[in-house]
């Protein structure tokens, strides 16, 4: 193999660092986001004050034109916007209010539950918002159509409720009802939530790691803070549980998230529900499986990194959604 003179290899080296400096300044403000979002300590010190310069010479440039302006293209504006504000503009429940004693001669008569009738002609509105579980149990709710109009899956990547400096969902959460219209709201929210660090913690007050008391509230206060902000709208709130995950990592941390998503739920009886994903794809001994049975058929469930779905399995699970949607509406096709 020849080689290239030492001439020849200085220049190809100057010339690879000039691109990768350009490539830095074009991308200065979402290097700057990187900086911004990353825990407290050194690292994250270091990545602010060498991106901090950056930012300023790409913007007295008008370099970060082009960058925004794709964005905006693409449907994500303000992508590099750090919001770290959990925004929940109802005030926290007072307590539980007192329970009347109950009378034994003249027992307490069951309410009367009024269905509302959709159809293909009046179908029920249905959005669909959350982290990467959120897309395929919202396609598969796309393809059942007839009496569910599925106004919109909107599932990003490594996105949830404790780090709204990567996307808040909380901003959206109060925008999409506006937008949108829904009658029900599927979350999918808790698989990138499942660890330690916690962004946008009220002034004054600290998270412990995950599964501690102080992250418990804390998690707990956002969960239920958007599940009164939407019911607030008329809207009924379906919360996804994280399904039984391949690994021991995960199989501790997303029991802790599913306890805090089926105990609001159980909270707000009529107006929240909770499917539980992890039963709906464990095998019969409660262990984790790749392949169930569906209709005698042996298929495939889960994608090979243990965590997310195949096709099948969102159909497994919008049917169970489906299924405990029958409490609430008639879905006539």
């Amino acid at each position: 193999m020849r080689r290239l003179p030492p001439s020849s290899a200085g220049r190809a080296v100057v010339v690879l660092f000039l691109a990768l400096a350009f490539a830095a300044v074009l991308e200065a403000e979402g290097l700057r986001k990187q900086a911004e979002i990353q825990p407290a300590g050194f690292e994250r010190n270091l990545a602010l004050r060498v991106t901090k310069p950056l930012v300023a010479f790409s913007r007295a440039l008008h370099l970060t034109t082009p960058r925004h302006d794709l964005q905006v293209a693409i449907g994500r504006g303000g992508e590099d916007r750090i919001d770290t504000q959990v925004h929940l503009t109802l005030p926290p429940p007072a307590g539980p209010r007192p329970r009347k004693p109950k009378s034994a001669k003249h027992p307490p008569k069951p309410p009367v539950v009024h269905r509302p009738l959709f159809t293909a002609a009046r179908p029920l509105r249905v959005w669909v918002a959350g982290d990467s579980l959120a897309e395929v149990p919202g396609q598969a709710l796309e393809r059942v159509g007839g009496a569910v109009d599925v106004v919109g899956v909107e599932s990003r990547l490594s996105t949830g409720l404790t780090r709204p400096d990567l996307y808040n969902w909380f901003t959206r959460i109060e925008q999409a009802p506006r937008q949108l219209h829904p009658k029900v709201a599927v979350l999918s929210f808790g698989a990138d939530d499942a660890h330690d660090y916690m962004a946008g913690v009220p002034e004054g007050r600290s998270v412990g790691p995950l599964g501690s008391p102080s992250w418990n509230a804390e998690y707990r206060r956002r969960v239920d803070g958007v599940t009164r902000e939407l019911i607030a709208r008329g809207i009924l709130v379906v919360w996804l549980g994280l399904p039984i995950p391949d690994g021991p990592g995960f199989r501790r941390s997303f029991p802790i998230v599913n306890r805090i998503l089926a105990g609001v739920a159980a909270a707000h009886p009529g107006k929240a529900v909770y499917v539980d994903t992890w039963h709906l794809l464990d095998d019969a001994h409660g262990r984790y499986t790749a392949y169930l049975r569906v209709h005698g058929t042996l298929t495939l469930m889960r994608l090979p990194d243990g965590v997310h779905y195949t096709a099948a399995a969102g159909d497994l699970i919008a049917a169970q959604l489906l299924k405990q949607l029958g409490a609430f509406y008639v879905l006539r096709a």
